[in-house]
């Protein structure tokens, strides 16, 4: 099974004119199985952003698996439909479905809309999704290898001059959930930078690796890494599994491998 993971595309922000016709080239010649889109497809929630947005999604061969971020709800100069239904128009234009789920080979994804009215930059993870991802979850048999898919970081990842950052509202309840029934990977986005981190989230209990993906196609980029546009693959064989970092060479118009991390599968 082989999934791209692409994050915060920021449609009304995109850092070059042919950054989003290679990473839709790339991913629809390679093999791969789903696109996890991990939020922030737009900038302001315009329709427009969201037009542009809905156009790549649907350019993708491959099937999608879509979370929305903080950017994807209305804007704070919009209090009252941001209050009220933040979502419409992601809702209009991707999906009114905010806990999807994909299984195929022996993999089982959630994603989880950890995006709310309320929110500026921060986000949160009710009880509802996380019964959902318990339901879901304790389902699958333990060989099934499961991911799940969210905007917002839910762990402290260190990484140089933006640490500290915020998490998710409810993070550490989600994580110990997640640990409970068994995820073995989490893909997420938020900071516009690359990070994989494995973590113990219960002492003495498999690992969960957290797998943050870059910025794929807005120059909203951040330091270290620099205008730097990155998207993950994520390669899953019956005993481990690789993360491998991508990074768009504006020169050349096309993406090359920048790193890749593997892990051995545990249970």
């Amino acid at each position: 099974m082989t999934i791209a993971h692409i994050s915060d595309l920021h449609f009304g922000r995109i850092a070059d004119s042919g950054v989003v016709e290679a990473l839709l080239d790339e991913i629809n010649a390679a093999d791969v199985d789903l696109v996890a889109v991990s939020g922030d497809l737009t900038q302001r929630a315009r329709p427009a952003e969201y037009a542009a947005a809905r156009t790549l999604l649907e350019a993708l061969d491959p099937p999608t698996l879509v979370v929305a971020g903080n950017h994807d709800v209305y804007p704070w100069w919009r209090p009252v439909k941001r209050l009220r239904a933040p979502l419409e128009r992601y809702k209009q234009f991707i999906t009114d479905d905010l806990a999807p789920t994909f299984e195929a080979d022996g993999v089982a994804a959630i994603g989880l809309t950890s995006a709310y009215g309320p929110s500026i930059k921060g986000g949160r993870i009710g009880p509802a999704d996380r019964a959902a991802m318990r339901e879901f979850f304790s389902e699958k048999g333990s060989d099934c290898f499961k991911v799940l898919v969210v905007h917002h970081q839910l762990h402290p990842t260190v990484i140089g001059p933006i640490s500290p950052h915020p998490v998710a509202q409810q993070a550490q309840n989600t994580l110990a959930v997640a640990g409970e029934v068994g995820v073995d990977l989490v893909l997420c986005g938020h900071l516009h930078i690359s990070a994989i981190q494995p973590l113990e989230i219960i002492p003495g209990t498999p690992r969960i690796v957290v797998a943050s993906a870059g910025t794929a196609t807005s120059n909203r980029w951040r330091e270290p890494a620099g205008p730097i546009n990155f998207y993950n693959v994520i390669s899953i064989e019956p005993d481990a599994f690789s993360v491998k970092e991508r990074r768009y060479i504006p020169d050349e118009g096309r993406f090359v491998r920048d790193g890749v991390t593997r892990f051995e599968r545990v249970n």
